[in-house]
Order: structure tokens, then sequence, then C-alpha cells
């Protein structure tokens, strides 16, 4: 037996998503608050307990204007061109709320309060092992940062786009070629009450058993 309240537990994982539409981008978030989410998110499960992730967090205006303008030389084509596809498929109101809410942070990312820049040391290998094993230490404490944020009510996204800068970002921010930036996550008090969970599949349907294919029976 645990003493868990799992009604809540599992309440935070469902609802803890992608943040764009609903940041608050008139209150600031205190970095006290963001440290004691970051060592929450210290314990997840790091590969060797070799402890080398690190956090960046930029609350600098004049820094968070400049990576929403690296984020935007990539981003604004890629998020269009996602756009006219979603279009050209059809009716797809799921892809089509994505996507809007993408563009919208796109042009609205260089007001967030604060942008957090999960790190490793090192750099990544290029096998599948290599890459597996030093993705696999850092993105476990990313999403548990992501849920701290979210049982605090400061809501989170999940970006990548700036890394097609990634070396100007390193050079804007000081960082080091022998660290690996890993993603931004725009970070700001949410607005509203609360989330839903979102629609998945069931879990028989993308879940198979010993084999590839072979139901859960």
């Amino acid at each position: 037996m645990t003493n868990f309240d799992l009604a809540q537990t599992d309440r935070l994982m469902q609802t803890t998503k992608q943040v764009r539409k609903r940041l608050d981008l008139t209150r600031t978030v205190p970095v006290n608050t963001v440290l004691d989410c970051i060592d929450i998110a210290s314990r997840a499960p790091i590969g060797g307990n070799m402890q080398v992730n690190r956090w960046l967090l930029i609350d600098d205006a004049k820094k968070i204007q400049a990576l929403a303008s690296l984020y935007g030389e990539y981003g604004k084509d890629y998020l269009e061109n996602g756009k006219k596809q979603v279009e050209q498929l059809g009716s797809d109101p799921t892809a089509k709320r994505v996507v809007e809410s993408s563009i919208y942070l796109l042009e609205h990312l260089k007001d967030v309060p604060l942008m957090i820049i999960p790190l490793r040391m090192g750099l990544p290998g290029k096998s599948l092992f290599e890459q597996a094993t030093f993705f696999g230490s850092v993105l476990p404490g990313v999403w548990s940062l992501q849920m701290a944020l979210r049982s605090r009510g400061i809501g989170s996204a999940w970006t990548t786009l700036h890394l097609y800068n990634d070396l100007k970002a390193n050079d804007l921010l000081g960082i080091p070629d022998t660290v690996t930036q890993v993603a931004l996550l725009p970070t700001a008090y949410y607005t509203g009450n609360d989330f839903i969970p979102s629609k998945r599949r069931d879990a028989k349907e993308i879940t198979y058993h010993n084999t590839w294919k072979d139901p859960v029976s």
C-alpha cells in the first residue's frame, strides 16, 4: 500500500500539458519558487547518478527577446508550413488548435516573464545507445520540473525550435560548446482555473504484448 492520493497524483499527470495561450504574460515568476521545483526535478532518474544536468533561468527582457528572435528565424516558416498541411488534410480540430496555439506562442514568446533551458554537460554520441543514454538522463527531470511547476499554478511549454540556432543561443547565453541544450520552456503563471485531461487513444490500442502488434488480452 502507498500513502499517495491517486486521484490527485493522476490528475496532476493527466493535466500537465503544453501551456501556450494561457500563459499570463503580466506576472513575474519568483526564482525561489522555480528553484524549489528544480530541487524536485533533480530527484528524477539519472543514468549512473552522475548529476550532470543543469538549468538556465532567463528573466532578462533583452535576452528573452533575443531568444524569441532566434526561435522565430526557423519557427515562423516551420509553423506556417504546418498550418498549410493541416488545412490541406481537412478538418482536424485538434491539429488546428495545436498549430494555432503554437503560432500564438511564437508571436508572444518575446513577452514571457521567464524562460527555462534544461542542459546536460557533455555532447550526445552518434549511436542510438549513446543518444538514448544521454537524453534519457535529462528528459525525465524536465517532465518532473513541469509537473512541479504545474502544481504551483505555473504553466510551461516544451519547445525546441530555437535549437536550429543553438550556437547563436550559446553565444548569447555564454553556454560552453561542451554543454548541450535540450529544450526551451516558456514559463509563466497560467490563467483560468484548471485543465482537463486531453483525449488520447485507449491504452490497449497502443500497447502490445510480448511481440510487436500482438494485442494485450
